[in-house]
């Protein structure tokens, strides 16, 4: 079985492509914890995890998953992570196998465009192509080791510091109370829709973030079809990205 956790696409994407390289089934994290799957089924021999990597780590939800006994304890006998990334992984596969309480026995990064806009601009569609471009021909690889139950991962001091560093601002960073909605927002819902954490609500036709934390995976900024959600005012000049409008 594959679980995914995406907000902008990518490691669905990648989960996708390496359920039918693999002959698996892929689920979302935030499909389980929100309800609208029931149940699952994949193959029991083998349990991957594709996640984007936050501050160095996991999101929050791919941790409170992991962490779980029914996940814990229904792990298959070969373990695989796939970490989406812009630039590198760092050491979130460590922390995969502490909530596992096993190590991933491969885990690779997986270079895709970044989009976090909170802090920084989106990369070209050019750019962004050709990221997507490599991740393909990447991919098929990764589903030959998967199929072989190769093992394998890398992993130095730097990377263990950079997370070590990092990762403890995810949780302080994750606040909701910068977001909001500018004058172009007609109140369509979608950004309630699509929030796994379902930390907005859409009242009186406009959203409101009723939680104090969220994911931070920017599917709201970035999935807005009128680019209406900002956070504070650094994304108001910055471009979005969605997987699905790459091409466009």
């Amino acid at each position: 079985m594959i679980y995914y956790f995406s907000g902008t696409g990518n490691s669905r994407y990648a989960a996708e492509k390496l359920a039918i390289l693999t002959d698996d089934k892929c689920v979302s994290i935030a499909s389980i914890f929100n309800g609208t799957v029931k149940s699952v089924s994949g193959r029991t021999d083998v349990t991957g995890f594709v996640f984007p990597v936050y501050y160095s780590g996991l999101p929050e939800m791919v941790k409170r998953f992991a962490s779980h006994p029914e996940i814990k304890g229904h792990l298959g006998e070969y373990v695989y992570s796939v970490i989406t990334c812009g630039a590198d992984s760092a050491a979130a596969e460590l922390k995969l196998g502490k909530e596992l309480g096993r190590n991933p026995d491969f885990s690779v990064p997986l270079k895709m465009p970044d989009n976090y806009v909170i802090c920084f601009d989106i990369e070209s569609k050019e750019k962004s192509r050709e990221k997507l471009k490599a991740a393909d021909e990447k991919l098929d690889k990764i589903g030959k080791v998967i199929n072989k139950k190769a093992a394998g991962s890398k992993m130095v001091f730097k990377k263990k510091m950079l997370t070590a560093v990092m990762y403890p601002f995810y949780n302080l960073c994750r606040i909701t109370a910068l977001f909001r909605a500018d004058e172009n927002c007609t109140g369509c819902g979608l950004c309630a829709k699509i929030c796994p954490e379902k930390a907005i609500e859409i009242k009186e036709g406009r959203p409101e973030w009723v939680k104090k934390k969220c994911q931070h995976c920017t599917a709201c900024i970035n999935r807005c079809p009128n680019a209406a959600i900002q956070f504070g005012r650094g994304t108001e000049k910055r471009g979005r990205y969605y997987i699905a409008n790459i091409n466009e």
